[in-house]
Parts: C-alpha cells; structure tokens; sequence
C-alpha cells in the first residue's frame, strides 16, 4: 500500500490547540464507509474540550449525524494530550488527530525516532511525505517504527509525539505538505481501534505532543515513554527477566546451519552441520555457541506447519545424532519453527485459522516469496493466526514433541513481529499462551523469535534483528534494556553471500565489525562455507570471541 492522499482540500475546521498556541488541531473519523470531519456550525468549546454533535463529509460539503468530542489537557508547557471521543451509526476503525502551525524549525529538520540512525532524519517534501507504521511496517518501503514515539528536530526546539496506548493498536505518524497547506508541514496521526471491537463508539488512547528545547529535554519525553511501557506491557529489565534462561548470556556466536531450501536443495545434511560446529568449536568453545537450524526439517517452508527430521538430511536418527554431537562440544541447538506459515495443502485447517483482514472477509499474507524463481510469489503459502485455538494446538503439539524427544535447547519461532489487527483473535494473546505453554516444566528452553517491537519483548526476550547487530540507533535502551536481539537468517554466508534458505537470496557477507551492545553476531553456513571459506569463519569466531 503506497501512501496515497486526498485530491482535494478536506477543509477541515482547526481549533485552538491548547498549550501549545500557537498550533492547532483538526479531527477526522473514519468508519467502514467514509471519513468524516467536524461540523464547525455544530461545534464548540467547552472549556479545552471540543465538542461536535454534528459531522460533515466530501470535504465538508456534505452534512452528517454523530459525535465527536475532544479532550485537550494541557501537562504543563508546551505540552497537551488529546483524546477523542466519537460516535456513528456505521462502525468506526480509527480517528485521526491533525496537527497544524507546529514549530517550522523542528519539521525543517526532519523526523525520527528510538531506532533511527544517530544524525538521521526524514524530512517530508512535495510528493514526498513521511509515514511511521506502528506495530508493523509490512512489506512497504518505510522505516520500522518499534514504538510509537516520534520526535522532529535538530539541535534547538523539538516536537515530540508520544501515542500512550493501554494495548496494542496501530498508530500511524504521517507528516506531509500537500498544495493546500502553503507548503506548510501538516503532521497527523492516525489511532486504529481493534478490530475485534469496531462499532458505533471509539475513544482513542491518549496523544501526547510536546514542544521542547533541546536534545535533552528530547530525552525527557522518551524516558516518560519508555515509563508508560513498563507499566503497559509489564517491560522488565534484562537483568531481572526470570524467561530467558541464564545459559543465553553466554552465548557470544549464532551459527546459522542452513537445511533444505524450499525447491529441495540441500545445503547442509545434519552430518555437514555437525561438522560445521566442530570447525567453528576449534575457535570458540562450544558454550558460547548457540546453533539455529533454519530448514532443518526439509524443504523450507514447504511442509509447514509440520515439524520433523526430513530424509533428506538424515532422518530421525541422523538429527537425533547431530544434537548428540552438539551437545558433545557444548553447543546449545534451536530448530526453526513457523508460528504463522501454513502449506494449504499440508494443514486442512488453515482457512478457519487464517489471518484476516480488519472487516474479517478474506485471508492476508505476511509476504509471498518467489520460492521456485519464476518471478512471481507462491499460491499455497498462508499465513495462520496462532490467536486460533486450534492452529495454537497443533504449533505446540508439533513443537514440544522436537523438544522433548531429540532435547533441544531452544526454538526460534518465525515472523512473531509481523502483526495484523485480525478481527477474530489477538496476535499477541496468542503468543502469550504459545509461550507460557512451551516453557510449563522446560524452565530452561529459550524461545525466541524474529524481529520486535515495544510490545513484544515481554514475550520474547530474545529475537532476530531485522537492522542487523552492528547499527547504531538514537535510543538503543528501547531494546537493551529489556532484550537481547541476534542476528538475522537472512544474513548472507562468506563468500559470495548466499542467504541459503532465505528468500532474499544473495547479499553482502556479514562483516566481523564489532555488534551493537546487547546483540549477537550470526555466522550463515551453506554448502561452501567450511569448504572454501574458513579464513573468514575464523574471522568471524575470533571477532565473537572478543566480546
């Protein structure tokens, strides 16, 4: 979805933003059927509370029934939070708070945010607008948004916006300067009730904007965010987390021991993999080795969501023989798992699982490889909600069974950071239960997942970096102080590169750069790697080995 925008001035009516005069505010709601503004000869204040008991719509050209109501409380200077409170006959999605007159000087400079690159900022232009996505970009060429906190500025005065939400909703930032404004930067943001509760009243969670001098009043607003998390999401420190057994702090090394890629390609049987960690051992003791098998049950993402040691690689016993072998060279083991992937022909029950889009008519998907290379993606590969009872059963009957008969230390749980607003079951209630239900009587089995956000990191404390383990961001406490990140699968192997059972194919070899505090480096082995590349294997351990 390329963010699109309206072909005419919406016209809304602007209200007096108090606190930070001299801006000010406009509102939109959204239903399943339109979008609808104030009627400014139906509105009025009620001290900082706007009141609305009549809407328009087509730009204000058109006149409608319902209520909107907005709640502007000032918290001192320079900052106010607002609420809205609306109500329609046709069910409402989101509501939308825009934001005109803010300061030039801080939207000149450009936007960031707690993952942003030190000195980076996107600054918004003609045709050029900046959108923030909130918990999941999808697959659109946008930046990551981990939590809603955004901040526009340089070195002098800022503007801070913070979405305090008691629950996960989507939150989109969009800042843009359509021919309308006068070239002036018009910033809305967008809250997105659950889908499970669309109907005739929203109340949105409170939007906080601040206007402050400096970067270390910047500091301030992000810590008073990262404040509401820990009481929202139940964050706890690293140091404190009773869920992430203690042996994962002496992990130093990933070693991705690629399988079988989706067309039956095998990089590496389980005797190879074995073999693999005994060279990478000669470098690195074994304790500080964590092994993840991505394609370890064969053909990658082929037969999900089934999980067992493939033919191809060995079988049972070959599997059952490499974990020996890893445990004899003190090498923790985690399998690959889907939490969402389903083959259509290989789980009957997928439709009644499958994820949903808001209105709940049709199935969505998370991405759509091109597994085979005839340039278009795959037609049976879905996407499950494990929210389903169902689905859930069966992931954690297939995932416990690996677990206790081959004793692995570990699975990594796929794509547990792509997140949908499914209309019949929450994404994250079903992680939880997943979660608590894999480590009831395997107090020390890590699981972990792949990419994260602010909501996620109570439930899995270690995940796959989608930024990479050596980039520098603003805020990196958002995930250092709560979790630990380890590099991706589709990390590319020394030598040519191969991503091996990843979609992406072929990249830029991971470098032996020293990682980002709180991450661990991944060292991606195919089917040529302990054949020709060892020199840079040895490179890599010995990097790890420094940390």
């Amino acid at each position: 979805m390329f963010p699109a925008d309206l072909s005419y001035d919406p016209r809304r009516p602007r209200f007096a933003l108090a606190g930070l005069e001299p801006a000010a505010v406009a509102v939109e709601v959204f239903t399943t059927d339109n979008v609808y503004g104030i009627d400014a000869e139906r509105a009025h204040t009620e001290g900082n509370r706007i009141v609305a008991t009549g809407l328009t719509w087509a730009g204000g050209r058109q006149r409608a029934e319902g209520r909107i109501e907005v709640e502007i409380t000032p918290a001192g200077r320079g900052v106010a939070h607002l609420v809205v409170h609306a109500r329609h006959d046709e069910p409402i999605k989101a509501a939308k708070v825009v934001l005109h007159d803010l300061p030039a000087a801080a939207l000149d400079a450009g936007w960031w945010h707690a993952t942003s690159p030190p000195g980076f900022a996107r600054r918004s232009g003609p045709g050029a607008p900046v959108l923030l996505r909130y918990p999941w970009p999808g697959e659109d060429p946008w930046p990551e948004w981990e939590t809603p906190w955004g901040a526009a500025g340089g070195s002098g005065p800022h503007v801070c916006v913070s979405v305090r939400d008691a629950e996960v909703r989507p939150v989109r930032l969009y800042a843009h300067r359509p021919p309308w404004a006068a070239g002036a930067e018009v910033v809305e943001v967008v809250v997105e009730q659950d889908a499970r509760r669309w109907g005739p009243a929203f109340e949105s969670p409170p939007v906080r904007v601040a206007v402050v001098d400096g970067p270390g009043a910047v500091r301030t607003e992000f810590d008073a965010h990262l404040a509401h998390l820990e009481r929202t999401h139940g964050l706890r420190c690293w140091e404190h987390r009773t869920d992430v057994p203690a042996w994962f702090d002496d992990i130093r090394l990933v070693v991705a021991l690629h399988g079988c890629h989706w067309t039956g390609y095998v990089f590496n049987d389980y005797p190879a993999m074995a073999d693999a960690l005994a060279v990478v051992a000669e470098h690195l003791p074994g304790h500080r080795v964590l092994a993840y098998l991505p394609g370890w049950e064969g053909r990658y993402y082929h037969d999900y969501p089934t999980y067992a040691p493939s033919p191809l690689l060995g079988g049972a016993e070959g599997f059952a023989a490499f974990v020996g072998r890893a445990r004899s060279l003190g090498v923790r083991v985690m399998p690959m798992f889907g939490v969402h992937g389903v083959h259509a022909l290989r789980w009957p029950g997928w439709e009644a699982a499958a994820l949903r889009s808001r209105n709940g008519r049709f199935p969505v998907r998370i991405n759509s490889p091109d597994w085979d290379g005839d340039r278009s993606g795959e037609d049976d590969q879905v996407f499950c909600n494990p929210g389903d009872d169902r689905f859930r059963a069966h992931l954690l009957a297939e995932m416990t069974r690996v677990v206790d008969t081959y004793g692995v230390d570990g699975v990594f749980c796929d794509t547990t950071a792509c997140w949908f607003n499914d209309p019949r079951a929450a994404l994250l209630d079903g992680y939880r239960a997943l979660v608590a239900d894999l480590r009831d009587g395997r107090p020390e089995l890590l699981v972990a997942g792949e990419g994260w956000f602010d909501a996620i990191l109570p439930i899995f404390g270690v995940n796959q970096s989608w930024h990479g383990v050596d980039r520098a961001v603003r805020y990196p406490e958002l995930l250092t102080r709560y979790g630990r990140a380890i590099g991706h699968l589709s990390t590319g192997a020394p030598g040519r590169g191969s991503t091996g059972v990843h979609e992406l194919g072929w990249t830029t070899p991971a470098s032996v750069t020293e990682p980002a505090p709180g991450h661990v480096p991944v060292l991606a082995v195919v089917d040529d790697t302990m054949r020709d590349h060892r020199d840079a294997v040895a490179r890599l351990c010995a990097a790890a080995s420094r940390r």
